[in-house]
């Protein structure tokens, strides 16, 4: 809580002239007429203090799914520039969106096994450290581990991933060493801000942990994981001025938002947590703001659908980029300048030169020629991209110009 604090002008001291008793006591003798005027009453001014309010900007994205066909174009893009792996064809076309806001999160699907494991692919997912250096480069501050991959590499591959992250002084949020590395609640400071970020997940894919692990994963798969859920929320909401909570849900491929969703999502908003982010569907779905009780607001992404993959249907390879801020005051805190910005994941034939735009960037020419239209026969162009948007309302979180003129070719969404 921030204090305004005021100080008093000390007394200054005055030099009298030495005088005699008479002229003292004439001197200090007021009259009678002076004695029956009142004393003159000093004037103080009071200062109101200054409200105090501090800002704070976020981006996030979805799943980052790094299927073969990435890490072997980066792999080949690497051995022309002397490198093991280069990103940054993949990644470049979006890059000037990122790293600006003060605070970048970002749902890691894959783990990064600290290159203790071979890069492995659909359904047991590794990358190489690399990726993970390149999605710090790129500005991610905030790394979301609670998936349904989280445990493809076993207990081992878990922890080789904390050694990744953990050496770099990344951070993650969703698996832990220990129970005393989940209670050490993640934040970022900014400008005196404080944000905590929890993860947590519905599957993991039918696997477990080993009953005599110490390690853990956040949960929210039945009452009980959800009950500890709420319950670190509210820890959180009372530690941190703002809380961000990332969620591993829904069902894949899906782009309907359950009621069981809406529900749960009211629950969190009413613990404490003002940003709900979702993955796992590999779709975009709504985003909402959800009125809570006592009057505050939460921010929820039902799923922010994939960062960037090699899947094989066209609504797949919709993603984007959500940007937020929030405003934290005397008076509380408020959600604002929201905007959504599209992201197309574009490949050609047999899922060659993978990489990304800007669907401000994208052109009808470009999505005509996409390779999971022509060499797979999925829906996709450039109306059924915007009729997705349209259908979920993202349009409206859209800012500045989108060069779009219906044609419908490919039939309503």
């Amino acid at each position: 809580m921030l204090t305004a604090c005021a100080s008093s002008d000390s007394g200054e001291l005055k030099v009298i002239d030495t005088v005699s008793d008479t002229e003292a006591v004439t001197a200090q003798s007021p009259s009678p007429e002076e004695s029956a005027l009142p004393s003159p009453v000093e004037e103080t001014t009071v200062t109101e203090p200054e409200k105090q309010e501090v800002t704070v900007s976020y981006t996030a994205v979805g799943d980052n799914l790094i299927h073969s066909s990435l890490y072997k174009q980066a792999a080949r893009r690497g051995e022309a520039s002397g490198m093991d792996y280069d990103w940054e064809y993949a990644y470049k076309n979006v890059a000037d969106e990122l790293g600006k806001a003060d605070i970048s999160i970002i749902n890691q699907e894959t783990l990064i096994a600290n290159d203790e494991y071979e890069p492995d692919t659909y359904p047991s997912f590794n990358s190489p450290t690399s990726l993970g250096d390149h999605m710090a480069k790129l500005g991610f501050d905030v790394f979301g581990m609670a998936n349904n991959h989280v445990l493809d590499k076993g207990e081992d591959g878990l922890r080789a991933t904390f050694d990744y992250y953990d050496s770099r002084n990344m951070i993650r949020v969703g698996a832990y060493r220990n129970e005393e590395d989940r209670e050490d609640l993640r934040t970022i400071e900014v400008d005196g801000v404080t944000t905590a970020f929890l993860g947590y997940t519905e599957s993991l894919n039918g696997l477990s942990l080993p009953s005599d692990s110490e390690k853990t994963i956040g949960r929210i798969n039945d009452e009980e994981d959800i009950a500890l859920a709420l319950s670190e929320v509210e820890h959180a909401a009372e530690q941190a001025d703002i809380v961000i909570v990332l969620l591993h849900w829904g069902i894949e491929d899906s782009d309907e938002v359950t009621q069981y969703q809406r529900d749960l999502a009211k629950q969190f908003g009413n613990a404490g947590a003002d940003v709900i982010l979702g993955s796992h569907p590999h779709v975009l779905r709504n985003i909402d703001l959800i009125d809570n009780e006592g009057g505050s607001q939460t921010l929820c992404a039902y799923s922010l659908g994939n960062f960037i993959s090699a899947q094989d249907t066209g609504r797949n390879l919709i993603g984007g980029i959500l940007d937020f801020e929030i405003t934290v005051s005397d008076e509380g805190k408020s959600i604002h300048d929201v905007e959504f910005i599209p992201t197309i994941t574009h490949y050609d034939g047999s899922y060659r030169d993978i990489r990304l735009y800007k669907l401000r960037d994208y052109t009808r020419d470009m999505a005509e020629n996409h390779g999971v239209k022509v060499s797979l026969g999925s829906r996709f162009g450039y109306d059924y991209i915007y009729e997705y948007l349209e259908k979920h309302h993202l349009t409206d979180y859209l800012k500045g110009e989108y060069d779009y003129e219906p044609e419908y070719s490919e039939g309503r969404c």
